[in-house]
């Protein structure tokens, strides 16, 4: 008789055979509806679930990594290969936190030299992980910087996954006592990054001049950006009377304080935008800013501005300061307008009355954030009781800073303080057309609240 051939029985795949431990902000898109510790287990259940999930997955999540230069980080490094390797590359997308700390205790130390630390075996493994072995297409790197040779460590990773990247992030603190003749004299040694189509750059430098010389060599780099998104006191360094913007430079992000100094450099631009976000617009005032401040005016400079690309903006955020009164000029091609910041801003427009059809005629959707539930004056400028019904709008929102937003919450909240009366069915009229969300909420409060009829 034939003996029975011994069943071996395979054994399941690990957790880490399946699910490679990324270091991630994902999932929201991938399947709202789990809560993330649920994903994971279907990770772990399904493994055609899995295989499906891998290129979204790979695609959502952000690689969070540190670089201080520190003995665990050998280790580390060589257990991110062997466990991401399973995903191929190149990755999608990875943030490099750069510090000095195991280096600054030995900064006084006559003994120390920066040569010497360069040979060591922690930093020459960072180095060959960084600017060997990672490939990425977007790219963020932010750090506080000391040392001169740590740029240089930044300038090599770039170098390293040029071919691939689309969007770069840097976001600098450099300190004091460094100085333009420390660094390189051009930046990545004058290379060229054609395929990157956002830029986000926070350059700060206790040493003025020095910010001067790099940040335009840095914008220089990337001459085909569609996207920018910088700090507000970069503007003057980066649009100087003169000079020429991105060729392909359509969307822009003024990011932080929005003095009229700031805002005039955008008067130099020579692209005209689709996409305009202005944080915090101000005039700068008390002793934080320092006596005898002699800085220009913002609101007029800013309607300047809003004006030269007012015929082909589409998309606007704008953060205004409640103590200057805002003028807006006519928007023909605008799509989007979010206001946020202080909602206490008073603004006024072309005509005495807001008139939609003429300040607005294409506009799709209205935002504001974040939400106090009073009727402020910024309701007043938008909502006035006279104003003409608005047709093109159909989506409308106030919204909470927090998210995600639970609208009877905050309608709640407000009318403990008497906020909310039937003055907010104004806005259900004007905006007849608009049925999210919100909208759905607010009637439905208002009604429930008898402020007004069914």
């Amino acid at each position: 008789m034939p003996q029975r051939k011994k069943s071996v029985q395979k054994s399941d795949p690990t957790s880490a055979q399946i699910l490679p431990p990324l270091n991630t902000d994902v999932i929201s898109s991938i399947c709202p509806w789990l809560p993330l510790p649920d994903v994971k287990n279907c990770r772990l259940v399904s493994r055609t679930w899995n295989v499906a999930a891998k290129p979204i997955l790979q695609k959502k999540s952000i690689i969070r990594l540190n670089c201080d230069f520190d003995k665990k980080e050998i280790a580390r490094n060589a257990k991110f290969q062997r466990e991401m390797a399973s995903f191929g590359g190149p990755l999608h997308h990875v943030e490099i936190r750069m510090g000095d700390y195991k280096i600054r205790p030995v900064k006084n130390d006559p003994e120390f030299s920066v040569d010497d630390f360069k040979k060591r075996k922690v930093y020459l493994d960072d180095v060959h992980f960084f600017a060997k072995c990672l490939s990425m297409q977007k790219l963020g790197i932010r750090g506080y910087l000391e040392w001169a040779f740590i740029f240089e460590f930044i300038e090599n990773v770039l170098l390293s996954c040029s071919s691939n990247l689309v969007e770069v992030g840097m976001d600098m603190r450099i300190q004091k006592n460094l100085g333009k003749n420390d660094f390189p004299p051009e930046f990545c040694d004058g290379k060229v990054f054609n395929t990157v189509k956002k830029l986000e750059l926070s350059f700060f430098a206790v040493n003025k001049e020095l910010g001067v010389v790099k940040v335009p060599q840095i914008l220089a780099a990337f001459p085909n950006i569609v996207d920018l998104r910088v700090s507000g006191n970069l503007l003057p360094v980066l649009f100087p009377e003169g000079s020429v913007s991105p060729r392909f430079l359509s969307k822009l992000w003024a990011k932080e304080d929005m003095s009229g100094f700031k805002c005039t450099a955008l008067l130099n631009l020579t692209q005209p935008l689709k996409h305009l976000h202005i944080e915090r617009a101000f005039n700068p005032r008390g002793a934080k800013y320092g006596e005898g401040n002699d800085d220009v005016d913002v609101a007029p400079v800013l309607y300047e501005v809003l004006s030269k690309h007012c015929h082909t903006l589409e998309y606007l955020d704008l953060d205004l300061d409640k103590f200057s009164v805002w003028n807006l000029p006519n928007f023909p091609n605008l799509k989007r307008f979010n206001f946020i910041g202080d909602l206490y801003a008073v603004v006024t427009f072309e005509s005495e009355i807001i008139n939609y059809s003429e300040t607005f005629p294409n506009l799709e959707s209205l935002g504001f954030t974040p939400w106090d539930g009073d009727w402020m004056p910024c309701y007043k400028s938008f909502f006035p009781s006279r104003a003409t019904i608005c047709q093109s709008v159909t989506t409308l929102s106030i919204s909470d800073e927090f998210e995600p937003d639970i609208f009877s919450e905050m309608f709640s909240q407000s009318e403990s303080g008497g906020r909310i009366d039937a003055r907010f069915g104004r806005i259900l009229k004007l905006f007849s057309n608009a049925d999210n969300l919100f909208m759905q909420e607010l009637k439905r409060y208002l009604v429930k609240k008898r402020r007004i009829p069914k």
